[in-house]
């Protein structure tokens, strides 16, 4: 875990999926944390925007973010 309240990937694909039908739909997540959202969506293949006050969750996120891309 790289955050207290991180939630789980398959949770946020699961929201994704359900919520949003639209693959041009675009995700936005104002308290990112560690990205989690954003890793989701960039699973998915969907559009994503994230805002963290954090500098120290920001790296965290983009980290996972340049790891995904990799996979």
């Amino acid at each position: 875990r790289y955050h207290p309240t991180q939630k789980p990937i398959k949770l946020f694909g699961m929201i994704i999926n359900d919520y949003l039908e639209n693959k041009d739909d675009l995700i936005f997540d104002p308290f990112l944390g560690s990205g989690t959202s954003a890793v989701a969506a960039k699973q998915l293949g969907r559009r994503f925007i994230g805002c963290e006050i954090s500098a120290d969750y920001c790296k965290i996120a983009e980290e996972r973010l340049r790891v995904q891309t990799l996979l």
